[in-house]
């Protein structure tokens, strides 16, 4: 097979390609002909040491994929050769064929394409946690989200419309709302200040403006941190929550506790990976959800660029650059 094989870590461009030996599947695993890899964030932190959970060198790096079933593992019921699948796994991805453990292995419904799927997988997975399973958005909320035009931000605005939910989401530029506005489901704001108060009153001014009352926003959903989450607290209604999903600024806030009592307000973190050990059923639930949308037509997975198997580090240094606007999928030699 073809794969990247990290022997240590470093810069994404300093990692090659190479041919590796076949894989078979262990007790409990399935075997993938990966077709599509998602790229992620993470994954770029993954391959220069500095997610917050290191595998020891070497290892194949990358978390999403999908394609199709070569072979099961023993114990292993629900799949077989050639069914189509995604899977999110810890590491592996990054190559043409993907040992999974069952537990992260999802069937792909055949209207949805493994460039889809596998552009999808993280990001929708983890903005359903967020809006369905922490904020438990239902149909009438009022929902902010930041970082709209973001792999998990435009999700998570898709998922907060088909639940019925009136949203809005918070871009920086004209190009990030066209994005919104394409996915046909919510507003897009464009707020670029970032001082911490001009962003707080715009911020304030903007949503409840867009609602025509000063009764604010059930939840927020905030994928960018810093200052963007303390104005995400002043837009908050009463009982209001806001959903904390990552810091794309970077930057890590704290909430002052005396504004969360006074104002009646929740703040709760939306981790992705700790549900599939805790709460696979709500996961595999929530999967097949969304999976449904996207071959219905009824969500996007914003797949803007999809590159070649041997540019796939040089699109995990585009994200950290920040040069891409929705997300990034690799074809591998499988997918061609």
């Amino acid at each position: 097979m073809h794969g990247y094989l990290l022997t240590a870590y470093g810069a994404p461009l300093s990692h090659v390609p190479s041919d590796l030996p076949d894989l078979r599947p262990g007790p409990g695993e399935v075997l993938i002909r990966n077709e599509a890899i998602g790229l992620n964030y993470p994954d770029a932190l993954m391959v220069q040491g500095k997610y917050q959970k290191r595998p020891e060198p070497p290892f194949v790096p990358g978390r999403d994929c999908a394609g199709t079933v070569i072979a099961v593992g023993e114990g292993v019921d629900g799949f077989q050769p050639d069914d189509p699948v995604v899977a999110q796994v810890f590491s592996g991805a990054f190559a043409d064929q993907v040992r999974a453990p069952l537990n992260r292995v999802f069937p792909r419904p055949a209207e949805v394409s493994a460039v889809d799927a596998a552009g999808a997988m993280t990001v929708f997975n983890t903005a359903y946690v967020a809006v369905s399973i922490r904020a438990k958005v239902k149909a009438g909320d009022r929902v902010v989200v930041t970082g709209a035009a973001g792999g998990v931000g435009a999700a998570a605005v898709q998922l907060a419309a088909n639940l019925g939910a009136h949203v809005v989401g918070i871009v920086s530029s004209e190009e990030k709302a066209e994005l919104v506005r394409r996915s046909g489901a919510g507003q897009a704001l464009i707020i670029a200040d970032r001082e911490e108060e001009p962003l707080k009153n715009a911020f304030k001014t903007q949503v409840r403006r867009t609602w025509g009352d000063d009764r604010g926003a059930d939840v927020v959903i905030d994928t960018v941190g810093g200052t963007m989450f303390q104005a995400g607290l002043r837009a908050l209604g009463f009982a209001g929550k806001l959903v904390v999903v990552g810091f794309a600024s970077g930057d890590i806030p704290a909430a002052k506790a005396n504004y969360l009592l006074y104002n009646n307000l929740s703040v709760m973190g939306a981790p992705l990976d700790i549900h599939f050990d805790e709460a696979l059923d709500q996961i595999r639930e929530g999967t097949a959800w969304w999976l449904g949308l996207l071959a219905a037509g009824k969500a996007q997975a914003n797949v803007t660029a999809v590159l070649p198997f041997d540019q796939l580090m040089q699109g995990l240094q585009d994200i950290l650059d920040r040069k891409v606007t929705g997300k990034l999928v690799v074809r591998t030699g499988a997918g061609a």
